[in-house]
Parts: structure tokens; sequence; C-alpha cells
């Protein structure tokens, strides 16, 4: 027996339906490429910018000269904490017509607008804060640590005893030659141990001068910056 066989025509009719479905489907798949492709090379495009904008950015904020700096890559604490978006803005041309997002580790310090998309720079810091120390000193010097401001030095030696002359390593700060006694406010140096000696006559017993300042205290960070152009 001769086995039956499908009409030409009914075969082509099967077809169809397939073919139209693989059209449909590279169709689609073909699309979905080319999005993908238009995405990644927006993508690129932008990165770049972004990249510099955030760098710069960066990079000023972090300046000897930033609004954030007392120096190089040291943020003054009270300087962080009063910044804002009008900040960033006047700091930093960039801000003012995409979005950039300035944090301090982790903890968001200003923002003009949403950059979660964006480039990020990081850069690590020192974050300077001042509290005020009192010391007295050991016999008839005593002495601080660097970067030590706005000192106060109280005099009261007791009867018989007198305090001519303080130095600061080997500058005269005081000198009275009837004698000190008071609360004076003296300069120091600013990036340099400072040794205070206190030339006197008589005995100079502890709680006779007492020294106060305000005592750099610092703390790393990482400052980031994003950018979403």
């Amino acid at each position: 027996m001769r086995g039956e066989s499908t009409p030409p025509t009914r075969r082509a009719q099967t077809t169809l339906p397939a073919v139209g479905i693989a059209l449909v489907l590279l169709t689609v798949v073909t699309a979905l490429g080319l999005a993908m492709a238009e995405s990644a090379i927006a993508g690129a495009d932008r990165t770049p910018d972004e990249r510099r904008a955030a760098a710069a950015t960066a990079d000023r904020l972090v300046d000897a000269d930033g609004p954030l700096t007392d120096r190089a890559n040291v943020l003054n604490q009270s300087r962080v904490a009063a910044f804002d978006a009008t900040a960033l803005r006047r700091a930093s041309p960039p801000a003012r017509e995409y979005a950039v997002t300035v944090e301090l580790g982790g903890r968001r310090l200003a923002a003009t607008g949403d950059s979660t998309g964006g480039t990020t720079i990081r850069r690590l810091v020192l974050v300077e804060r001042r509290t005020r120390a009192t010391v007295d000193p050991d016999g008839r010097r005593v002495t601080l640590p660097r970067r030590a401001e706005n000192a106060t030095v109280t005099i009261t030696p007791p009867p018989g005893t007198s305090v001519w002359t303080v130095r600061a390593n080997d500058r005269v700060l005081l000198h009275d030659d009837g004698g000190l006694r008071g609360t004076f406010t003296v300069g120091l140096p600013a990036y340099e141990t400072t040794r205070l000696t206190f030339q006197t006559a008589g005995q100079l017993p502890d709680g006779s001068v007492r020294v106060a300042y305000n005592a750099p205290r610092t703390t790393k960070a990482t400052l980031a910056v994003t950018v979403d152009v």
C-alpha cells in the first residue's frame, strides 16, 4: 500500500503561523537589542561627564581653600555641619546644572537633586573638631599639642612667689618685672608642639598656673560625591 501524503497546500498553511511567530520574535529581539545598545551608548556618553564633574567637585571640597577645610584633606567639623545645598551650588558649578549629592561617612551633607543613578567619586579625609582642654604645668613647664589654639594662661602664685616670664619654646609670650598675676590670652605656633616654660622666683606649687586651650581631635572618614547628568 502506498502511504498517504499531506497535500502541498496544507503543508504551506501549517508552516505560515510558525513563520509569523518567528518573525514576531525576531522583531522583538531586534528591538530589545537596539534599545539596550542605545542605552549602553547613552550611558557611556554620560559616564565621562559625570566622572569629571564628580571628581572636580570632590577635589574642590577637599582643597586647602575649599569651603569645608582648614587645610588640604582636613575638614572642619563646624563647616561640615553648616554645609547645605546652597553652599554646594556656590562651591561647585556642576551642582548648579546637574543632580549632585555629597556624603560624609555615609551621611548625606547636601544634595541638589536625585543622583542615585550617577557616578560616585570618593576621597579619604580627616574631620577635625576642637574641644576645650585644661592642663596644669608639671613644675615650671607644660607641653601643648600641635595646632592648639585660643590659649589662656591663668597665674595665681602663692605669697612670696613671682612669675616674671612665660615662654613658648624660645619666644617670650608674657613678661612683667613686677610679677604676672591673672588670666592672659596668648598666641601659639600653629604647626608645632609648644612647650610653655615659666620663669619664677620662689616655689611654684601645683595649681599656681593653669593653661586652657582648644585641642584638635581628628577622625578618618570618606567623602563621596555623586553626579547624575
